[in-house]
């Protein structure tokens, strides 16, 4: 999982690519849809998914 747009999101896929002016990026699909494209320089938060709670 990744913190996200102020949000954790699920790590469908990750690859790299390189951006228009010849930097490499991390490009992450979501399993929640959708994807989003990182400069190689950016701090990404990476975490485990929480638990799941099945008590409620």
């Amino acid at each position: 999982m990744i913190g996200y747009d102020g949000e954790w999101r699920t790590v469908k896929k990750a690859s790299t690519a390189q951006g228009p002016m010849g930097g490499l990026a991390v490009v992450v699909t979501w399993e929640e849809g959708g994807t989003a494209r990182f400069p190689a320089g950016d701090e990404l938060l990476l975490g485990a998914p929480p638990p799941d709670d099945t008590t409620n």
